[in-house]
């Protein structure tokens, strides 16, 4: 037995993520003595973060209690949320008897496992080989994941559960994710109702049922789900999420606000902290989103996984309220690596631009504003823009703000957070008539542009149509609507014409941006899926 342990272990690549130096090593011992060679340490979640950027890792155990700044937890989720860490990577977290109930269920981003003090290498070797059974028993699964080929993915679970009953659990939340993807709410809630019909007391099952009520645009419906969930858990968080977007959704921000605020209490991450102070910032509400943002600064400072934004957003907030001064002391801590990206350049000079007027200094509010219409990307609809507007209408120059925010709402129409923002920079300007000119034209004529090309498609005008497309592209190449019409119909003309191996090139070119841009959307996993029905036709024509 030994021996075929030590074989299937023999190719595994380890990371030991741990503050002390004797737990780091007594597991590297534990893992060398079950036949793992290669074994990394890292004592910080930065020195984590650098080991896992330079190396590939089959399985990483991490202590939850790190530092102050970071715990595991908030790694893990730093990991996920920035797609570092491969999906076959084995993730374990180790935690203290008395805090693992808290931990466990108040996880935002589940481990693969969790492991409880003291590890011994049978523990280790036992979780292990578990794990990696579950690889193997999903790896077909997985496979057409990867493919972005969710109902082949659906098919593969079926199998599965004939053929890896062991797994059911796995394969049943996996497969009714999948049709949450598809845009098959109906089916999966009927995948979740089977699972609580075996079980009643599956959270996550019960959860599942109220994700696909909102799926299916039943608000009311997914609310109270949500809410029964939180009464028999209220650390279970992702249901703190789903009343925040079924708020949103009802248009009752404040609501969404109560819903976040409830689920940092949660998890107290630098992630909720940023959620809050979205929402906040667009209620209006400045001292809420400037004590968000000033802890998501805090919660993150020094660290790899500080975020840029959350500087910029702090230091617009106060620019908001009227401390001016306070806002170019934030702008100014600005470390020399933030400062020497465009993007983040562009945002802090026309922040300060802003800040610059409410002292009265015209001169420097000018030079700071020439300074970040220099360093901003004129096609990309981001802060930089946002706030490059509110600065442009700050000194004056009206018309120059206005076609900043016509620019990028054209940019990323489909964007609701940017077009809400886009209508909030016009109010706090006091120019909120200039909306229908600016916010509502700009989303008109983008749409007017996909409509037009549809049309032509549907007249068979294909070359035109695409066309069209290309061209708008290259004024908002990061356009989500038309990167999703532009796969779209480039597809509709293979499944006409035949196979074209540019336009299938150009295809995958715009899937690739999407899954940056929007990453899990369900509109481009149905197009991956439109994108393989196509190209199997075509090939066979």
């Amino acid at each position: 037995m030994a021996t075929i342990i030590n074989q299937r272990l023999a190719h595994l690549r380890s990371l030991v993520v741990d503050d002390m130096a004797t737990m780091r090593q007594n597991i590297r011992t534990q893992l060398g003595q079950l036949g793992i060679p290669h074994v990394d340490q890292a004592s910080t979640p930065d020195e984590a973060i650098s080991c896992i950027r330079r190396n590939a890792y089959d399985v990483i155990i991490c202590d939850y209690n790190l530092n102050r700044e970071t715990n595991g937890q908030q790694m893990l989720e730093f990991l996920r949320a920035q797609n570092i860490l491969p999906a076959s990577t084995m993730f374990i977290m180790v935690t203290a008897e008395t805090s693992y109930d808290l931990v466990a269920s108040a996880a935002e981003f589940q481990p693969d496992a969790y492991m409880v003090k003291p590890l011994t290498g049978g523990k280790l070797l036992e979780r292990i080989e578990r794990l990696l059974d579950k690889q193997n028993a999903l790896r077909q699964i997985v496979g057409r994941l990867n493919l972005k080929d969710i109902a082949g993915a659906v098919a593969e679970c079926d199998r599965a559960l004939q053929a890896q009953p062991k797994w059911a659990v796995d394969i049943v939340k996996i497969k009714a994710n999948a049709l949450l993807e598809l845009g098959k709410p109906e089916e999966a809630r009927a995948v979740y109702e089977s699972a609580l019909k075996l079980r009643d007391d599956l959270v996550w099952a019960r959860y599942g049922v109220a994700r696909c009520h909102f799926a299916a645009g039943q608000l009311e419906e997914a609310k109270a789900v949500a809410q029964q969930v939180l009464e028999g858990n209220a650390q279970y968080v992702v249901a703190y999420d789903l009343l925040a977007r079924v708020a949103e959704a009802q248009g009752n921000e404040q609501e969404a606000l109560e819903a976040l605020n409830r689920s940092y209490e949660v998890i107290p991450s630098a992630r909720r902290s940023r959620m809050v102070g979205d929402v906040a910032y667009r209620t209006g509400d400045l001292e809420q989103a400037r004590t968000a943002f000033d802890r998501a600064v805090k919660h993150t400072k020094g660290s790899l996984t500080a975020q840029p934004s959350d500087l910029l957003s702090l230091a617009q907030v106060h620019v908001d309220a009227g401390d001016a001064q306070e806002a170019l002391q934030v702008l100014s801590t600005a470390p020399k690596h933030y400062v020497e990206s465009d993007a983040f350049a562009a945002t802090q000079a026309a922040v300060q631009a802003q800040a610059h007027i409410k002292m009265g200094d015209l001169e420097s509010a000018q030079h700071a504003f020439e300074r970040a219409k220099g360093l901003a990307d004129a096609t990309r609809a981001d802060g930089a823009a946002l706030a490059l507007a509110k600065a442009a209408f700050s000194i004056g120059r009206e018309d120059e703000g206005a076609a900043i925010l016509s620019r990028a709402v054209r940019a990323d129409h489909e964007n609701t957070r940017l077009v809400s923002l886009a209508r909030k920079v016009l109010k706090d300007s006091g120019k909120e008539e200039l909306a229908a000119e600016v916010v509502d034209r700009a989303l008109d004529q983008v749409n007017a542009i996909v409509a037009e090309a549809s049309a032509l498609m549907r007249k068979a005008q294909f070359d035109e149509s695409l066309q069209k497309l290309e061209e708008a592209l290259e004024g908002m190449p990061e356009n989500t609507g038309v990167l999703l019409a532009a796969a779209q119909l480039h597809l509709l003309w293979m499944s006409q014409k035949g196979l074209n191996l540019d336009y299938v090139a150009r295809v995958n070119n715009y899937l690739a941006k999407l899954d940056v841009l929007i990453p899990g959307n369900e509109r481009v996993a149905k197009m991956y899926r439109f994108m393989r029905e196509t190209l199997s036709r075509a090939s066979k024509g």
